[in-house]
């Protein structure tokens, strides 16, 4: 009695960016239909770089073929390259490999954001600020400050010196009136900078 040994050959791509769909291909001989594989993510990657933050799954091998798809998530984080290994398993406690460990680049995709408005502006007028991105996903907050000297939130309409705002098809735009006082005090000089987080600390843009 001849031994039938299974055979898993693993197909996907070397390299993918952020936020891209990794698609793998896996065809098999003499494995029989209906059969459960189980696969994991690893690497230097972890929950918060994949689309719904599952390592481990499995599928259900058809006519020889199991199709998996990966969603990756793109971040706002200039990190370098990663690399993603891809294994797959008979076994629900991922023990027993099959195949080939699969290593995936995964790269860097590196947002800009060009900020662009007035270098003077009276007392009294609305400064307009418009902030073009690229690589920055739909719908991402970015948060503002306003400081510089002599600056303080009596200068603003509503006295917030920070607040935050959503990009929309790359693009956002802010709007600050400022107060016109009776004070003669000379030129004041405001500062606007934006950042991707809402404690003011990892700031991007000029």
């Amino acid at each position: 009695i001849e031994d039938v040994i299974p055979t898993y050959a693993i197909k996907t791509r070397s390299s993918i960016a952020e936020g891209g769909t990794l698609k793998t291909s896996i065809s098999t001989t003499e494995v029989p239909d209906n059969a459960r594989l189980y696969w994991s993510l690893g690497g230097d990657i972890d929950s918060d770089d994949v689309v719904g933050g599952n390592l481990t799954g499995s599928g259900i091998v058809k006519n020889g073929i199991l199709n998996l798809k990966h969603k990756l998530n793109k971040d706002l984080t200039t990190e370098g390259n990663e690399t993603l290994e891809l294994k797959l398993f008979t076994d629900s406690d991922l023990t027993e490999q099959i195949g080939e460990t699969k290593e995936i680049t995964i790269e860097d995709v590196i947002p800009t954001y060009a900020i662009k408005t007035k270098s003077s502006i009276a007392e009294g007028g609305t400064l307009k600020t418009s902030i073009k991105t690229t690589e920055v996903p739909n719908n991402t907050t970015l948060y503002w400050s306003l400081s510089g000297s002599n600056i303080d939130s009596d200068d603003v309409i509503g006295g917030n010196l920070t607040g935050s705002g959503i990009v929309k098809k790359g693009k956002l735009n802010l709007k600050h009136k400022f107060a016109k006082d009776l004070i003669t005090e000379g030129d004041e000089t405001v500062e606007l900078k934006l950042f991707t987080d809402s404690d003011l600390t990892e700031q991007v843009g000029d």
